[in-house]
């Protein structure tokens, strides 16, 4: 099995430039980076100015970086409060694509989850020749994707997804 059923947490970090320390205003460009630490278990959410990472800032060693997504500061407040929306979790299922660690690869795949509830992405069935993936339809679009699945079991996935969908603030509000 290539993911634990430990669920993600994810700790966000003021919204500062982790780069400059200035303080971002709406409609500033930035990228959100999570940040693994080894030896920490959560992922450490941390923004940076686009000019400072499109510059080469990163996290600090031996801190990395586990994924990324750019957004527009804001935007989040249009999205009843969500930490992401479904574009920017798309984003970040689209820059894990070539995911080689386990951790990552367990993330990717529960974004497809989280995206496939949103309707952002459709099962197309498994990848032929290869029963250890699968493949989704993006929407709108269509580009196929292929996801390793980890071989968590249901209730692993069930409490890992809820949780990611707690701490993401990504859970559709009535």
């Amino acid at each position: 099995m290539i993911g634990s059923s430990a669920p993600y947490d994810i700790v966000r970090k003021e919204e500062r430039c982790a780069a400059t320390g200035r303080a971002f205003v709406e409609g500033d460009r930035q990228v959100a980076v999570l940040v693994e630490t080894p030896g920490e278990e959560p992922l450490l959410r941390v923004f940076f100015s686009e000019d400072a990472w499109d510059g080469g800032a990163r996290p600090e060693s031996p801190a990395t970086v586990f994924g990324f997504w750019r957004r527009i500061a804001g935007e989040e407040k249009k999205n009843d409060n969500a930490i992401m929306s479904a574009d920017e979790l798309f984003d970040l299922f689209e820059q894990l694509a070539e995911a080689e660690q386990p951790r990552q690869i367990s993330f990717r795949y529960l974004l497809a989850l989280l995206l496939m509830r949103k309707r952002r992405l459709v099962y197309e069935g498994m990848t032929p020749g290869d029963p250890s993936r699968f493949r989704v339809k993006a929407r709108p679009g269509g580009a196929i994707h292929d996801v390793v699945d980890p071989k968590m079991d249901d209730d692993a996935i069930e409490q890992a997804t809820e949780e990611l969908g707690r701490v993401m603030n990504t859970e559709d509000h009535p």
